[in-house]
């Protein structure tokens, strides 16, 4: 399936949501005598089935229980979801400052337990050390449609690097393209300190940093950037963010994540090595 974030309903509370309804649909009940059968009132009802209101875990247990849900791997992911989707993160104080997408997009990086990510002519943002992130920032000043606070934007990315250096971070894996090594975002300095940055982040224990040269030439890469996310422990639920100028997209039906896991592990297999893709990285560093 595929979700345009066009509004302020996370991920996970339209994920639950549409199970909701099609478990509900399933059984050929109207919402209006669904609601009766739960003891609720339609429109709390109608709220979690659009996505408009989170659902806290006891009352989507015992939706699911009348509904007669008894998929264990099913019960458990959504019950996941509930858990995560009420958790107190740090995203929440930029919610009001930040397009809503984006910060949907750091609390689902956050809770996740694996992220393998493409990204064809940028460092990636959990990579990017300050000074490239604010030149990058304002180079979008006059571009997008909605004023842009650099700090603000440029605090939240930074704050979005918690992740790899929590106590249990996710598994990490990037391919860059060496375009993002060579594009000289900032000027010589810059980029000198960012390539830095990447070589030290690809000694991590749970990081895999692979770049992809130029000689390769054609790739499953060229249409852009993306983003796998392992959002529940076990990698039953795994949703890819692909990411424009002007808005994101979540895909999370079984099909289209299976091409896109193959575009990544074709893009892995064509990269160097990790050890000799911190070579690639030191040796760029030592032309600028």
């Amino acid at each position: 399936m595929l979700m345009p974030p066009a509004d302020h309903q996370s991920y996970r509370r339209r994920k639950i949501g549409l199970a909701l309804r099609q478990f509900r649909e399933a059984l050929g009940w109207t919402q209006e005598a669904a609601a009766r059968r739960l003891d609720r009132s339609q429109a709390s009802l109608s709220a979690y089935e659009n996505g408009h209101r989170a659902i806290r875990p006891r009352d989507l247990e015992q939706i699911l229980d009348r509904y007669g849900v008894r998929d264990v791997r099913q019960r458990q992911q959504l019950m996941d979801l509930a858990a995560q989707g009420r958790r107190d993160g740090w995203w929440h104080s930029f919610e009001e400052r930040q397009d809503p997408t984006v910060v949907d997009f750091a609390s689902l990086e956050a809770d996740s337990s694996r992220i393998r990510s493409w990204e064809l002519h940028l460092v990636p943002g959990l990579l990017q050390t300050e000074g490239y992130a604010r030149v990058l920032l304002g180079s979008y000043d006059g571009v997008l449609d909605a004023p842009q606070d650099v700090e603000s934007s440029l605090q939240f990315r930074l704050n979005r690097q918690q992740v790899l250096r929590g106590e249990d971070p996710p598994r990490v894996e990037w391919v860059i393209g060496e375009a993002a090594l060579r594009l000289q975002v900032g000027g010589p300095e810059v980029m000198r300190a960012q390539l830095d940055a990447l070589r030290e982040a690809s000694q991590l224990r749970h990081v895999d940093l692979r770049v992809l040269p130029f000689a390769v030439g054609g790739h499953p890469g060229v249409d852009g950037p993306f983003s796998i996310i392992d959002v529940v422990p076990d990698e039953s639920m795994q949703v890819v963010a692909v990411h424009s100028l002007s808005r994101s997209w979540y895909i999370d039906d079984p099909v289209n994540v299976g091409t896109y896991v193959r575009s990544f592990e074709k893009l892995q297999s064509l990269a160097l090595t990790r050890s000799g893709s911190r070579e690639r990285i030191e040796q760029i560093a030592s032309e600028l």
